[in-house]
């Protein structure tokens, strides 16, 4: 997993539904799921024109991206069951695989030339270089969600967590949950730490696991505090666990979590269901909680880092707590960008409201070589867009400043409205990629030119 990369996820452990997230996300999954092409037809501003490079057709509902900047390849995830593989410089389509359908996670070793893709029940490990197949194998345990799968890249380790079933569950055998190790280069099982993950990240320095969940800290039915277990990656030992703490009656809902390995932290977002949300920051090494990170808006939201400016940026999707909340009105979004150590935002926080709050969970990734964020979000409609539009805010990392918004040439439209678009930076070549899973299509940018 490349450091500053951030996982999201869909469910908490205890897999209770947030007040009203569930209806809103519904409704607008509804909307995400609609073809771009029925849609009216937008031109193309020219400010994104002269930016955008190309689009590229890929695999029905693309979910997920990953770069190998050693073999300049891009490695696109269809949830329909496919793999399309790409020339990070060319954009030229090399090879496409099926998979399962429900495909959903992809993650690249640069070091040993291997790809790996998991679907509901498999692993797919590929060829950087060509895209085909080198092994496929199943795996005990359905795979929940789509942050299930990191690499290890310094000791050569793939970490796939699945979940457990109880007895009584009516479609699969009961059996525990587990984080399946395998070798980077074989794809071979190693050992595997018999605990349920839905969330997890790797510092391959200090070679720990971080499992942030919901569903500890309190015995009350109607609390549930947002918490996270450090684990030794060797062993699977807990070291320890952290409790970030909540407010009673209300369920903490984990929604991402990212690491910063030259700063030996952890971070975990979360929130409430009143449109408040938090990042909780603990020390990699230890286990221990370390500066909490400042609130900001949202209950569902995404995270992403940039190690060399020691800057996270936290954007959030719009609160569904309809009488508001203290940190602003109903469809209020945020973006924030904070110092990863101090926790203090380094700038004012870029508040969308109304019509331009985001509507889904947007998409973020980082890019260290230019000191940019680069954030994608559909915006509401207005009375006078009727349709929604997508757009492309770019931060710049060490100060927090929105430095341009561009209007993409579509609407993204997301497979699941509660995970963020698919992006990704290949730094060598300068190229940024973002799927757009309404059109089934990548668009590839400059970053030169954002």
């Amino acid at each position: 997993m490349r450091p500053g990369t951030s996982v999201a996820r869909s469910r908490s452990r205890s897999l209770r539904p947030v007040a009203g997230v569930a209806l809103l996300l519904g409704t607008m999954l509804a909307g995400a799921r609609q073809p771009v092409a029925a849609r009216m037809p937008t031109p193309t501003p020219p400010a994104t024109a002269a930016r955008l490079l190309r689009t590229v057709g890929v695999g029905r509902e693309p979910v997920a991206l990953a770069v190998d900047e050693q073999a300049s390849r891009v490695f696109v995830v269809g949830a329909a069951g496919s793999v399309t593989t790409l020339n990070a410089t060319t954009g030229v389509v090399i090879r496409t695989v099926a998979v399962g359908r429900g495909a959903q996670a992809v993650a690249v070793d640069d070091a040993t030339g291997r790809v790996f893709v998991t679907d509901p029940g498999r692993v797919f490990m590929l060829d950087a270089r060509t895209g085909a197949v080198l092994r496929a194998f199943p795996l005990n345990g359905g795979i929940e969600s789509q942050s299930n799968l990191i690499i290890d890249e310094t000791h050569g380790e793939v970490f796939v967590a699945t979940r457990g079933a109880a007895a009584s569950n009516p479609v699969a055998p009961p059996h525990p949950g587990s984080i399946v190790v395998l070798d980077a280069t074989t794809g071979r099982t190693k050992r595997a730490i018999q605990v349920d993950a839905d969330l997890l990240v790797v510092d391959s320095r200090a070679r720990r696991l971080i499992l942030p969940y919901t569903g500890c800290g309190t015995t009350d039915a109607a609390t549930s505090d947002a918490c996270a277990d450090t684990l030794n990656a060797a062993t699977g030992r807990r070291i320890k666990t952290v409790d970030f703490g909540g407010e009673e009656g209300f369920t903490q809902q984990v929604s991402a979590v990212t690491v910063d390995v030259k700063a030996g932290r952890a971070f975990v977002l979360y929130g409430d269901g009143r449109g408040v949300s938090a990042v909780g920051a603990l020390d990699t090494r230890t286990g221990v909680r370390q500066v909490a990170l400042g609130g900001a808006g949202g209950t569902l939201g995404t995270l992403t880092v940039d190690e060399r400016a020691g800057r996270i940026l936290i954007a959030t999707a719009p609160d569904s707590y309809a009488a508001g909340s203290e940190y602003g009105p109903p469809r209020t979004a945020f973006v924030s960008v904070l110092d990863t150590r101090s926790g203090l935002d380094v700038a004012n926080t870029t508040v969308r409201t109304a019509s331009q709050a985001y509507v889904f969970v947007p998409g973020a990734v980082a890019d260290p070589q230019r000191g940019r964020f680069y954030v994608v979000a559909t915006l509401y409609p207005t009375a006078t867009a009727v349709l929604s539009r997508s757009i492309l805010d770019v931060f710049a990392a060490s100060s927090g400043r929105l430095v341009r918004t561009l209007t993409l040439p579509t609407t993204v439209g997301q497979p699941n409205a509660s995970v963020g678009p698919a992006m990704a930076v290949d730094e060598r070549t300068g190229h940024l990629f973002i799927a757009n899973g309404g059109n089934n299509t990548v668009n590839v940018f400059d970053t030169a030119r954002l």
